[in-house]
């Protein structure tokens, strides 16, 4: 039965749908009531199976700001601060679930690795400090500033950064880079 359907039916059976679609009426009468709201029918759904995809819209719907959108353009863009997106897209979700998200280390990493391959030595140099900030204790985002500074040219930095990496965790790829740096200064 199709809701137009259910709205003129008055058997008990379709009661709970009778009022949850005059609720949804009532709710979109009141346009000022500043109720953050949304419904869906899921034609090819019943009551057991609607459960699991209603869930999943739901929580889509309650938490859409917290995706992150990063589009193509700001990735080219030498002069765009993708480390300030995602500073400003993270305090946002913070303030929203009213605690401290930071973004993922991984997702930085990627990032920055993705902008030392296009060259782009500012913003993946942005990137790994932001992981290190944020990350103080993973020898990961040292092992990245690291390469970022071999992929430079400034050894000496990048030896820093490969010491520092093995002081946090023994790396056997970053002690190859390390041990190989100072062999040519020798």
């Amino acid at each position: 039965m199709d809701t137009l359907k259910v709205q003129k039916d008055t058997i008990e059976s379709t009661e709970l749908i009778r009022s949850n679609l005059e609720f949804i009426k009532d709710i979109f009468k009141n346009k000022t009531n500043q109720l953050r709201f949304q419904h869906k029918y899921y034609e090819n759904d019943d009551h057991s199976s609607v459960r699991l995809i209603g869930e999943y819209d739901a929580l889509r719907f309650i938490f859409d700001y917290y995706k992150l959108k990063i589009y193509n353009s700001e990735l080219d863009d030498p002069n765009f601060k993708l480390d300030s997106l995602l500073i400003t897209h993270y305090n946002n979700v913070s303030e929203q679930i009213g605690y401290l998200i930071k973004p993922d280390e991984s997702q930085v990493n990627g990032l920055g690795y993705y902008m030392l391959t296009q060259k782009q030595f500012i913003k993946a140099e942005a990137l790994f400090k932001l992981n290190i900030t944020n990350y103080p204790e993973t020898a990961n985002c040292y092992d990245g500033l690291g390469d970022l500074y071999l992929a430079k040219g400034d050894k000496l930095k990048a030896i820093e950064s490969f010491k520092k990496t093995l002081s946090l965790k023994f790396i056997p790829e970053t002690k190859q880079k390390l041990e190989t740096l100072l062999n040519e200064k020798k």
